[in-house]
């Protein structure tokens, strides 16, 4: 297992974007099937095309932007000030600070963004039109990103804090199973209840 870490990690750090879009890969597609074994549809059997818009999502959307976003919080992202109100802070008061910093960056610019970001390329996947799209993210972005922020900034800040940056988008994509479970379950419930409306009409 340790061998298999490190060839992971020195993988993580020779080649990031394949690396991170292997993993995504599997783990949207992991958290489509969840979603899909979970909370199955009645009368129907398991949608193959379904996991693969999600996988093909995670690792040809989400991982192209994340992986340098990642980078560039890591890098570039610090508190900007020598003290906090006033008073000087130690080294760890420092790194906690930072992990703040980022936690706020990556939820205020990347959380919005990327839950419409979601929902769109799910429904242009299904070939679905312009107008639907938009009445797509209108009905589910706003409330799943409330939910979201119930979930994300602790876990991130905790992220920022506690592991080294080569890891943070891995570590993002095992917890992101069970949110893509979620934000699956989101997208697919809504669709159902609007073709169960249109068949009651």
């Amino acid at each position: 297992m340790s061998r298999l870490l490190s060839r992971y990690s020195n993988f993580l750090r020779e080649k990031p974007l394949i690396a991170n879009s292997v993993s995504s890969i599997i783990l949207f597609g992991t958290g489509d099937a969840l979603a899909q074994l979970l909370f199955p549809k009645p009368g129907t059997s398991y949608d193959f095309e379904r996991t693969m818009r999600n996988a093909i999502y995670g690792g040809l959307i989400f991982a192209p932007i994340v992986t340098p976003w990642y980078a560039f919080l890591g890098k570039k992202v610090r508190y900007p000030f020598k003290t906090f109100f006033g008073h000087k802070y130690s080294t760890s008061q420092g790194n906690l600070l930072n992990a703040a910093t980022r936690m706020s960056a990556d939820q205020l610019i990347w959380a919005p963004f990327g839950v419409p970001l979601y929902f769109a390329s799910m429904s242009l996947m299904q070939t679905k039109s312009l107008e639907e799209t938009k009445k797509n993210i209108r009905e589910k972005a706003w409330t799943t990103l409330i939910n979201s922020y119930r979930v994300w900034p602790l876990f991130q800040m905790a992220n920022f804090y506690f592991v080294k940056p080569d890891f943070r988008l891995f570590t993002v994509n095992i917890v992101s199973i069970f949110w893509n479970c979620y934000m699956s379950f989101v997208n697919y419930r809504s669709a159902d209840k609007r073709l169960n409306s249109d068949k009651a009409a």
